[in-house]
């Protein structure tokens, strides 16, 4: 348990996140400050928290607890489709975010197809985003317990009331320093754990000899990583990464220029290659350095292996020095909170200006806007709260790696493939969008009562019908009106870097 020194720690931590808050609330005046930087994000901030907001506790908690058995399958199911996906993104999304202008990924929907499609996706987006979000707090509260002995409705009702806090006063500016912070405090703490644990099973080499050689293998059987798995799974992820999670879109959306997007792109994608070693070495060598949480025989896990992570880095910091303790439960609240904050702000801008603002009856001043937007910040914030506490005492909710899956099989394809393939190809009209995401929906929730346990056929299978539906109505569609052609246009042309007309006015994107 954790000793006067490391709550010290934990204090210091929190006074730190605080006064960033602030030090963001200079600089968040206005709604395009509090939602999107200004657009004046440095790429390389972006970068950095593009990464930390892609991870969260259910890393440390889900994945690695499934690495401590799959061995380096969950290095191939996590990092290699990241590094991919923000490889792809390169070319062709992360330039195209910055160029459109805009405070929300959904907001260029209504150019795009029209309100109503603009309206469907953003309720869609905000309402199973609670679920992910839950899932998200209910992991970090299952690690800091490991570690302090907590309730875990206190952690989640302490982690979430933090979150918001800091997101309210700062908007985005204080997610991204934060960020930042929580960047520099992961990597600490994982880099001593992992050469505590390297030393002490004799190396990178070491480990791998004394480990059954399955698990040496990128996909082992064992461990229910296939081929058709890992790519369907890495559809999901090309489209997650690189805007279909409204939170990480944002970081694209916020920096100037079409460069530095791309330059965020390539920095996060060689992050995602690399820094999940430190997160996944201690759950491989688990095995070997605390055997007395395995079979003896075949090396399975006796214990709930979402708290694999924490019970090997609690084994060797401990006692290595004081204070490590409470670093470590701090870069558990970091893990998280770099993702939840992320979403929170994208959602409430989603809420504010894709929702309401857009549905009032009445042009609204900015005034109005910045108070909805940060009484939306608050209620988005308790309603996941809300949701984690219900979800702690759900039987089995325990295995975040799976449930997170599915969530993402669930709730991805159907809203993704409209939101991305319409930023490349103008044929498909409103109604493909609304066939993809009508029949996508329909089409998990028939496949998934038949095969609740096999993703490839109910994530696949759904992503192949919204497809279909949407490049199906692509190709079909009846001409446009002009003036809906000449809005398409002017969009597209602003999306690949061409002079457009706004108002009487000549613009060049950025390029």
């Amino acid at each position: 348990m954790l000793t006067n020194l490391d709550y010290t720690v934990v204090a210091v931590y929190g006074v730190l996140m605080a006064g960033l808050a602030l030090v963001a609330r200079r600089r968040s005046s206005s709604l395009d400050e509090y939602f999107a930087a200004g657009h004046h994000l440095p790429w390389w901030m972006a970068a950095i928290s593009h990464h930390v907001s892609g991870y969260s506790a259910v890393v440390f908690v889900g994945f690695a607890g499934k690495a401590a058995t799959a061995g380096l399958s969950m290095w191939m199911l996590f990092s290699v489709p990241c590094f991919i996906a923000m490889m792809i993104g390169c070319v062709v999304w992360a330039p195209r975010w910055p160029r459109l202008k805009v405070l929300t990924p959904v907001q260029y929907l209504e150019a795009r197809y029209g309100n109503s499609v603009r309206f469907l996706i953003a309720l869609s987006g905000i309402g199973v985003k609670f679920i992910d979000l839950g899932i998200k707090l209910l992991a970090i509260a299952i690690v800091v317990q490991v570690c302090t002995g907590w309730d875990q409705m206190t952690i989640i009702v302490v982690s979430g009331v933090i979150t918001v806090a800091y997101v309210l006063i700062g908007g985005l500016w204080a997610t991204v320093l934060t960020d930042l912070v929580q960047f520099v405090v992961q990597f600490v703490l994982s880099a001593i754990v992992v050469t505590a644990v390297l030393g002490a099973v004799g190396g990178w080499g070491a480990m791998w000899d004394q480990l059954p050689p399955e698990r040496a293998n990128f996909f082992n059987p064992a461990a229910g990583i296939s081929l058709d798995f890992w790519l369907v799974y890495l559809v999901v992820v090309i489209f997650s990464y690189n805007g279909a999670t409204w939170g990480l879109a944002l970081r694209f959306i916020s920096v100037g220029e079409a460069r530095d997007g791309q330059k965020a792109a390539l920095l996060s994608g060689f992050l995602f290659l690399l820094y999940p070693l430190v997160i996944f070495i201690p759950a491989w060598a688990a095995p070997l350095v605390m055997p007395e949480l395995f079979d003896p025989v075949t090396l399975d896990s006796l214990i709930d292996p979402d708290q694999t992570y924490v019970l090997v880095a609690r084994h060797f910091l401990a006692d290595l020095a004081p204070g490590l303790m409470g670093l470590l439960v701090c870069s558990m609240f970091a893990a998280t909170m770099s993702m939840i904050d992320s979403d929170i702000n994208a959602l409430a801008a989603v809420f504010t200006k894709d929702v309401y603002e857009r549905n009032a009856r009445s042009e609204l001043s900015e005034k109005v806007l910045n108070t909805v937007a940060k009484v939306s910040t608050v209620v988005i914030g308790m309603a996941i709260v809300a949701t984690a506490m219900v979800m702690s005492q759900a039987p089995g909710m325990g295995k975040v790696f799976s449930i997170t899956v599915k969530i993402f099989a669930g709730i991805l394809p159907p809203v993704a493939i409209p939101l991305m393939f319409g930023m490349i190809w103008r044929r498909p009209t409103a109604r493909g969008a609304i066939l993809a995401l009508g029949g996508g929906f329909a089409t998990f929730g028939v496949l998934w009562s038949m095969y609740p346990d096999d993703f490839a056929i109910y994530a696949g299978g759904e992503m192949l019908v919204a497809c279909l539906l949407y490049f199906g109505e692509g190709f079909l569609s009846s001409p446009r009106s002009a003036e809906k052609e000449r809005e398409v246009d002017q969009l597209f042309r602003r999306l690949t870097g061409e002079s457009v007309v706004v108002g009487e006015e000549e613009e060049t994107a950025s390029t």
